[in-house]
């Protein structure tokens, strides 16, 4: 007993340093709004505590004497759901910040106690949301100067024909500049309609790989090229500029053209931050590949960097299988959509950092749950390591079992509202009890809901207590209704839980034990699809 109460202890050390860690601020809100508890990194932006214990959260962030308007978490600890607002504060070297404030509920009974405040600095964001509104601004301006410029061309057509209509040759003549010039708008036209639906398909996604995957499409449209590929810059790389999404390039062209910054044109585009046209490969020493390029068929191409905020974000290229003349229309048109992936690529990447920042502080929270107790120690990621191998034994693609790590990490983050006296309650349970554990699947589910990257592993969370049979919860659903994870999860929960120690049970069953009971409840409480992949990797370790 006190070896594993010196384990518990480490652990709980452990958790506290994460917390620490994290580039998020977390304090704790009591019902009087005081501060009771927060990590070093609330303390660095908002000053530490050590000397004001007793006074209100909004003296401590906002530097007020009274509770801030719309303020998350009186909500909370009103109803007991998450809030979350957007918050400004000057601070003290006369700075304005920006935080987006996230309040979760902390219950004892099911009765709100507390509060956990999360705040993210959203300042970059902000500032660079702002930068694109203006940009949309001249944008905008140009168009209509565009217009008014139509306008009036059409007006000046219009009366030199009238003066002119008894010469036929100028006529003809001004005929012919008329149809030119209308040719050119409506190629523009298009061109502009073009970056607009792009830009409605970038600002819809939030997966970078879905973003680099459009950009690349979007960049063979918009040039008629006949390939493209987009390199991300990746400092831990040694430097190497690889492709990151491509289209119409076949894949030994990919693997065998690494290029190194300051190589090549990609690497040239890199350094100089300027567009390389290359006309004919046969006569540029630039082109790092000579053979390799002109085995793909590639005769021209152009490489733009894709530069957000003075930085280099990667490079966007375009490769012609015929001799190509690349105008400076097209460049300056390929610059311009090379801005605004750019944009794109920085606003994802921020928007899963957020997300992610999010999942890892109730990840963590996850974990030092299990931390208080030994009988669950660890439970979650062992519970993780065998969805995984059962995923991979039974060919879910890797997108599933991402989401799937995901989603088996916290997939008892709903126990948090639950008291440690239900928990870990050595008799039988009550009714009023047994309701009680029952709706931790609900309020995880719950609990998760403002990730959006872990949208399709939120219903694996909700069902993985549901049985193949239907009587399971909290919805009863059977058999191919519930997700496919949720019964990988469900299979591998429940035997961790059989071959660990319980304070509901004398001892734990041996692996054997666990074995059969999985095959006798095979098709009742467990997939019986799940069950034999599952077996076979026991009977293998």
């Amino acid at each position: 007993m006190i070896k594993q109460s010196e384990n518990v202890t480490r652990r709980n050390v452990n958790s506290k340093e994460i917390l620490n860690g994290l580039c998020a601020g977390l304090c704790i809100i009591d019902k009087s709004m005081k501060i009771r508890w927060a990590n070093s990194q609330y303390e660095r932006w908002f000053g530490s505590l050590k000397d004001d214990k007793d006074k209100h959260c909004y003296e401590v962030s906002q530097g007020k004497n009274s509770i801030c308007s719309r303020c998350p978490i009186v909500k909370t600890l009103k109803d007991g759901k998450v809030h979350r607002a957007e918050k400004s504060v000057v601070g003290r070297n006369k700075e304005k910040k920006y935080y987006l404030v996230i309040a979760t509920p902390i219950k004892e009974n099911n009765k709100v106690i507390q509060a956990l405040e999360l705040i993210q600095d959203i300042t970059y964001s902000k500032k660079e949301e702002r930068h694109k509104n203006s940009l949309i601004c001249k944008f905008k301006s140009i168009c209509r100067n565009l217009f008014e410029a139509n306008k009036k061309l059409k007006s000046s057509i219009s009366s030199l024909r009238r003066t002119n209509k008894h010469t036929t040759k100028l006529n003809e003549l001004l005929h012919q500049k008329h149809s030119d010039i209308v040719s050119k708008l409506k190629l523009a036209k298009e061109e502009i309609q073009d970056i607009t639906q792009i830009n409605k398909s970038l600002s819809s996604s939030s997966d970078l790989q879905a973003t680099l995957d459009i950009i690349v499409k979007s960049s063979r449209k918009i040039t008629g090229a006949n390939a493209a590929c987009l390199s991300l810059i990746k400092p831990l790389e040694d430097g190497l500029l690889l492709s990151d999404a491509s289209s119409g390039l076949s894949r030994s062209f990919l693997e065998n053209s690494p290029i190194k910054l300051g190589e090549g044109t990609t690497g040239i585009a890199v350094t100089t931050k300027k567009p390389i046209i290359i006309t004919n490969i046969k006569n540029d020493p630039r082109v790092k590949y000579p053979k390799l390029v002109q085995r793909e068929g590639i005769l021209s191409f152009a490489c733009v960097p894709a530069i957000f905020n003075e930085e280099v974000l990667g490079v966007i290229s375009v490769y012609f299988k015929y001799p190509k003349i690349i105008t400076k229309e097209e460049i300056n048109l390929l610059i311009a959509f090379a801005s605004q992936a750019a944009l794109a690529i920085q606003e994802t990447r921020l928007y899963q950092d957020v997300h992610i920042n999010y999942f890892n502080t109730i990840h963590t929270l996850v974990l030092a749950m299990e931390a208080r107790d030994p009988y669950t120690m660890r439970h979650s990621e062992r519970v993780t390591q065998y969805s995984i191998k059962i995923a991979k034994n039974l060919g879910l693609s890797d997108k599933q079992i991402e989401t799937l790590n995901y989603a088996s990490k916290v997939h008892d983050v709903g126990k948090i509202a639950i008291s440690d006296t239900v928990l870990n309650k050595p008799g039988k349970l009550t009714i009023a009890e047994r309701a009680l554990i029952e709706l931790h699947p609900v309020k995880g589910a719950e609990m998760l809901e403002p990730l959006g990257f872990l949208k399709a592993g939120i219903p694996c969370v909700r069902h993985h207590h549901e049985r193949f049979d239907g009587g399971g919860y909290p919805d009863g659903i059977k058999k191919e209704q519930i997700p496919i994870e949720a019964r990988i999860v469900a299979c591998a929960d429940s035997f961790d839980a059989m071959t660990s120690d319980r304070p509901y049970r004398y001892r734990k069953m041996t692996m054997i034990e666990a074995i059969n009971e999985l095959e006798l409840n095979s098709g009742k409480q467990f997939d019986p699809y799940v069950v034999p992949a599952f077996i076979k990797i026991l009977k293998q370790e």
